[in-house]
């Protein structure tokens, strides 16, 4: 499918693996060029390696608000600007919902809910 991407630059949290990593395979598919962001550094570096575009990998924490500035700057850096973001960044602790502690839950909207707003703020 040509959805008109070529040489359009995106940013994909959560690209060390799964829904994102797919997410990553299908924009670089497009022709995107593509910042890749999770805590993982070895895995974003395999998957870049792997993809068939102009990719740089970052490693971060989107849980630290000042991480989003971070990736924002590397892809304007490295490209010039920047068409999409794909906030997809979600590992965080799973459980019963009873069971899981007050910082779990802290934890968790620090990455989803916050990480996913700081990136948006940034770009």
């Amino acid at each position: 499918m040509d959805l008109q991407l070529n040489g359009k630059t995106a940013i994909v949290t959560g690209a060390s693996r799964g829904i994102g990593e797919a997410i990553a395979r299908e924009l670089a598919g497009e022709g995107m060029r593509l910042v890749l962001v999770a805590r993982s550094a070895d895995a974003l570096q395999r998957i870049a390696a792997s993809l068939p575009s102009e990719v740089i990998a970052v490693a971060a924490d989107l849980r630290l608000p000042s991480s989003a500035v971070d990736v924002i700057a590397a892809a304007v850096d490295r490209f010039g600007g920047l068409d999409l973001l794909v906030n997809n960044a979600g590992a965080t602790k799973r459980g019963d919902f009873l069971a899981l502690t007050e910082e779990d839950w802290e934890d968790g909207f620090a990455l989803k809910f916050f990480g996913a707003m700081s990136c948006s703020r940034a770009a």
